[in-house]
C-alpha cells in the first residue's frame, strides 16, 4: 500500500517544493526590481550608515542563497521523481533557470556593493549616482558586471514566462485562495494610497514620490485586476441577453486549442496596443497644439484692431470703445516696425514694438516672461546706470564720456594724480552720463548679439530722413532694460519692446499707432467679441481680427497633421482587425461541429452570423478597453511627471501632453468598428456550413 502511493507522494512533494521555489523567485524579482530602481538610495545608505547597511545586505544575501539552494533542489527533485507528470519540464526548467538568475543577479549586486565601497574609500561618493559607482570598478569588473546584468535580464524574462506558464499546474483551490488574498491586499493598498497620496504634484508638495506610488498601485495593480474580475460578470450578463449572445459568450469562455488560444490573446493585445499607441500620439499632438496656443496668446492679444497698411490717428476714442465692448477684459495700444539691431559683435533683424507700460501687463504675458530686468526700466531708464555688476554680468564699469586727456602710460608710475583718475574710473556713473531709452529683447536675440542687462544696442530703421544721396536710415542707441523668454524661438529672436512714445518718435509716425490689442474674458468667444468690437468702434477703415483668424494657417496645419497622424496610425488598428479576422476564421473551423449541431436544431443563418459577429465585437471591446486604459495611464504619467527634453534643441523642457475625452472615445469606436467589420467574412462562412458537412467526420 505504501509502495503504491510512494510515487504520488514524491510527485506532490516535488510540486510543493516547486511552488515554494516559485514564491521565493517572485520575492527575489520584486527585491531585485526595487533595488535596481533605488541604487542611489542604497549607495548613500551604504556610505553614510555602513553599520546598518551591511547587516541589511547580509540578510538579502542570505535570502538569495536560500532561493538559489531551493531552486537547485527543485530542479533535481522534479527531474528525478515526477517522470511522466504534467508540467515536469516546466518545473525542472524553472528550478535550473531560477538558480542561474539568482546567481547572475547576485554577482551584479556584489559588484555594485564593491563599487560603492571603493567609491567611499577613494572619496568619489559625492552625488551618489551610478556613474561614481561605475568609475570605481576595475575594467575587468565592469566587463563582468555588464555580462552578469545582461544574463540576469535575459534569464529573468524567460523566468517570468515560465512562472506564468506554470500557473495552471497549481490546484484550483490554491489559485482561488491566492486571488482572494491578493485582491484583498490590492483593495487595501488602493484605499490607502488614494487617501494618503495626491494624484499629481502640487505647488505645496512638488515631490513626485506620492503621485508615482498612487499611479503605480491604482493603474498597474488595481485597474487590471478589477478589469479581470469584471470580465466574468460581464459575460454572465451577455449570456442572459439572447440566444446568440449566449452561444457567443460560451465560445469565448470555452477551452480552445493552444494555438487558437494564443491567436485569440494576440488579437486582443493587437487591438489594445494599437489603441494605446494612437491615443498616446494624439494626446502628445494635442499637447503641442495647446502649448503653441498658450505661447502665441501669451505674446499676442486675443483680438487685434489695426489697418491693413500703415498707422492710424485718433486712437484714444477707438481704444475706449474697444474697452467698453462686452466681453473685453483689457486693451492696450501698440506701434511696430521692422528694424535692424546691431551690437559690438553681431547684427540681426528684429521687429520693434512700442508698448504702453501701464496696460501691457493686463493684455500679454510680457512682464511674467521677463527673466532679467524689469518693465519699470522702460519708464525710468536712468535706473539702468546704477545696475550692480552681477546684474550686468560684467565686472568692469561702464565707459564714461570725459573731456580729460587719456592717461600717459609712461607717467602712471610717477604721476601723483593717477590714484584720483583710477578712483574716478571705478566710481558709479555720474548723472552727466547719457541716459539712453530702455529696450527689452528676446533671449535668443540677446544670445545672438551677446547682450546683457545694461548693455548698449544700436537700432537702425529703414524709414529715415531724405538726404542728398537718397533715403538715410535712422539710427538710435538703446540700453537693454530686460530679457524675456516666451518659449517660442520666433518671438524670442525677432521681437524687441520699447516705450510707446519712444517708438512713435523713432518710427516717425507722430501721435499715431499701428493697432490696439485686446484680451477677452472667454477665449472661445473671441470671434463674437471681435464682431461686437467692429460694430462698437464705428471705423470702417479698421479691421478687427481674433486670434483664430490671425493664426488660421498655423492651427489649420496642426489640425491637418493631427488628422494625417490619426489615419496613419489607424493602419495599426486595421492590422489588429486582420488578427481578429484570422482568429474568427480559425474559430469557425474549430467550432464547425457546434455550428452544425445548432443548424440541425433549427438555428437560422442570421443567428449564426450574429454569434460570430458578437464574438468579434467582444474581442474588439475588450481590446479597446485595455488599450484606452493603457493609453490614459501613459498619457497621464507623461502629463504630470513629464518626459524631459533638451530645451536647447527642442525649445521646450518637457513633452507636452493634453488628453481629450472625445479623441479617446473616437479611438475606441474606431477599434470596435474595425473588429466588427473584420468578422463579416468569417461569420458569413460559418452561416454557410451545412449540418451534414459539419458532422460527417465526427
Amino acid at each position: 500500500m505504501i509502495a503504491t502511493h510512494r510515487p504520488e507522494r514524491r510527485r506532490l512533494q516535488g510540486n510543493r517544493l516547486a511552488l515554494f521555489s516559485a514564491l521565493l523567485l517572485l520575492i527575489h524579482l520584486a527585491v531585485l526590481t526595487t533595488g535596481a530602481l533605488s541604487i542611489p538610495w542604497w549607495f548613500r545608505f551604504l556610505v553614510e550608515r555602513p553599520s546598518q547597511a551591511f547587516p541589511a545586505l547580509g540578510g538579502i544575501g542570505a535570502f538569495e542563497l536560500l532561493a538559489f539552494v531551493i531552486s537547485i533542489r527543485t530542479a533535481i527533485l522534479v527531474g528525478r521523481r515526477t517522470r511522466g507528470a504534467r508540467g515536469r519540464g516546466r518545473l525542472a526548467t524553472l528550478g535550473w533557470l531560477g538558480a542561474a538568475h539568482v546567481a547572475f543577479s547576485s554577482i551584479a549586486g556584489s559588484l555594485g556593493v564593491l563599487g560603492a565601497s571603493q567609491a567611499a574609500s577613494a572619496g568619489l561618493a559625492i552625488a551618489f549616482d551610478t556613474k561614481e559607482l561605475w568609475l570605481s570598478l576595475e575594467p575587468w569588473q565592469q566587463t563582468l558586471c555588464i555580462l552578469s546584468i545582461g544574463a540576469s535580464i535575459a534569464t529573468g524574462v524567460v523566468l517570468l514566462g515560465l512562472l506564468i506558464a506554470g500557473w495552471q499546474l497549481l490546484s484550483r483551490r490554491f489559485r482561488r485562495a491566492f486571488w482572494i488574498v491578493t485582491d484583498t491586499l490590492i483593495a487595501a493598498a488602493t484605499i490607502y494610497v488614494t487617501l494618503s497620496y495626491p494624484a499629481q504634484p502640487t505647488e505645496s508638495h512638488p515631490d513626485l514620490t506620492g503621485p508615482l506610488i498612487r499611479i503605480g498601485v491604482t493603474g498597474l495593480l488595481a485597474a487590471p485586476r478589477l478589469l479581470a474580475r469584471l470580465i466574468g460578470p460581464f459575460l454572465n450578463l451577455v449570456e442572459r441577453a439572447a440566444f446568440h449572445t449566449l452561444v457567443a459568450a460560451r465560445h469565448l469562455r470555452a477551452r480552445k486549442t493552444n494555438f487558437l488560444a494564443a491567436i485569440s490573446t494576440l488579437s486582443i493585445l493587437a487591438v489594445a496596443l494599437s489603441s494605446c499607441m494612437l491615443t498616446t500620439v494624439l494626446s502628445v499632438m494635442g499637447g503641442f497644439r495647446d502649448d503653441l496656443k498658450k505661447k502665441i496668446l501669451g505674446n499676442h492679444a486675443h483680438v487685434v484692431v489695426d489697418r491693413e497698411h500703415g498707422s492710424f490717428e485718433g486712437w484714444s476714442r477707438t481704444l475706449e470703445a474697444a474697452r467698453r465692448t462686452p466681453g473685453v477684459r483689457a486693451a492696450t495700444p501698440y506701434a511696430h516696425g521692422e528694424v535692424m539691431a546691431t551690437s559690438a559683435s553681431n547684427l540681426a533683424g528684429a521687429v520693434l514694438r512700442g508698448i504702453d507700460t501701464q496696460t501691457i501687463g493686463s493684455v500679454t504675458d510680457l512682464q511674467a516672461n521677463l527673466t532679467r530686468g524689469r518693465l519699470e526700466y522702460l519708464d525710468r531708464p536712468e535706473l539702468l546706470l546704477k545696475l550692480p555688476a552681477n546684474d550686468r554680468r560684467s565686472i568692469l564699469p561702464r565707459r564714461k564720456k570725459s573731456s580729460k586727456k587719456p592717461l600717459d602710460l609712461d607717467t602712471q608710475a610717477t604721476d601723483p594724480k593717477i590714484d584720483d583718475d583710477l578712483d574716478e574710473f571705478l566710481m558709479e556713473p555720474s548723472a552727466a552720463e547719457d541716459v539712453l531709452p530702455g529696450i527689452i529683447v528676446g533671449q535668443e536675440l540677446a544670445r545672438t548679439l551677446r547682450l546683457y542687462l545694461g548693455d548698449e544696442i544700436d537700432v537702425v530703421s529703414p524709414f529715415g530722413r531724405l538726404g542728398p544721396a537718397g533715403p538715410v536710415p535712422k539710427s538710435r542707441s538703446f540700453r537693454v532694460a530686460g530679457i524675456f523668454y516666451s518659449g517660442m524661438y520666433e518671438y524670442d529672436m525677432k521681437f524687441v519692446y520699447v516705450k510707446l512714445e519712444t517708438a512713435q518718435t523713432f518710427l516717425g509716425i507722430g501721435d499715431a499707432i499701428h493697432g490696439i490689442e485686446a484680451k477677452v474674458r472667454d477665449l472661445e468667444r473671441a470671434p463674437d467679441v471681435a464682431r461686437a468690437m467692429q460694430a462698437n468702434i464705428e471705423r470702417p477703415e479698421l479691421r478687427v481680427q481674433d486670434w483664430q483668424e490671425l493664426n488660421r494657417n498655423l492651427f489649420g496645419a496642426l489640425a491637418l497633421e493631427k488628422l494625417a497622424m490619426f489615419v496613419t496610425l489607424g493602419i495599426a488598428i486595421l492590422i489588429a482587425g486582420f488578427c481578429v479576422f484570422g482568429t474568427l476564421t480559425l474559430m469557425v473551423q474549430e467550432k464547425a461541429r457546434e455550428v452544425g449541431i445548432l443548424k440541425a436544431l433549427g438555428a437560422r443563418r442570421k443567428s449564426i452570423v450574429q454569434v460570430f459577429m458578437l464574438e468579434g465585437l467582444l474581442i474588439g471591446f475588450f481590446g479597446a478597453a485595455i488599450g484606452l486604459g493603457l493609453g490614459f495611464l501613459v498619457a497621464f504619467s507623461a502629463q504630470h511627471f513629464g518626459i524631459r527634453m533638451n530645451p536647447e534643441v527642442y525649445y521646450i523642457d518637457k513633452l507636452p501632453v493634453h488628453m481629450d475625452a472625445l479623441e479617446f472615445s473616437w479611438v475606441g469606436v474606431a477599434a470596435i468598428a474595425v473588429c466588427l467589420l473584420a468578422t463579416i467574412v468569417p461569420a458569413t462562412l460559418a452561416s454557410q456550413l451545412r449540418p451534414v458537412d459539419a458532422l460527417r467526420y465526427e
